[in-house]
């Protein structure tokens, strides 16, 4: 692969955006959550099925009611041909967030890229719609439940990931 390829820049890209997050000047004046979640993932690839998907998301919110969110999803699944293949899938989302006291619920989209970590290693652009609910559970902890279509090659795959998890504010 030359570094010129699609995944390495975008993957480059994200690198740069969370480092800038996550530095202490930016860190202290910004609200930043660091998140994990996993789930079903309903599938239609190279055939068709549930996977499982697995996030880390870094949350940001530079004002209130809109979020920015670099994140990276592993998703794996058997393909048509009973082969376990593993995505990857470093995104970036823009999402509205309508703050009702401890409830978050949200609604966004953002693009990325994909590449298989397993097998042949073939490398794609995404695009998704998200959604979800994000609930304060105290401590600076966070619940999560989301849903996020996603176009793989966009349009000829998609996955459908049911994501639930939690996260921690860090700033």
């Amino acid at each position: 692969m030359s570094f010129a390829h699609p995944c390495r820049v975008f993957a480059l890209a994200l690198g740069a955006v969370v480092m800038s997050l996550v530095d202490a000047r930016t860190a202290a004046a910004q609200d930043l959550a660091l998140g994990v979640a996993a789930g079903p993932s309903p599938y239609d690839l190279s055939g068709t099925g549930t996977g499982a998907a697995g996030a880390v998301l870094l949350a940001w919110s530079p004002l209130r009611g809109l979020v920015v969110e670099p994140g990276v999803t592993v998703f794996t699944y058997n393909s048509q041909f009973d082969e376990r293949t593993t995505w990857l899938f470093p995104e970036l989302s823009i999402q509205g967030e309508l703050p009702l006291g401890r409830v978050r619920p949200f609604l966004g989209g953002g693009a990325g890229g994909g590449f298989v970590a397993s097998g042949a290693g073939q490398t794609v652009a995404t695009l998704h719609a998200v959604g979800g609910l994000r609930i304060a559970l105290g401590k600076g902890w966070d619940g999560l439940g989301e849903m996020r279509v996603r176009a793989v090659r966009p349009w000829t795959g998609n996955t459908v990931d049911f994501l639930f998890g939690a996260s921690k504010r860090i700033s």
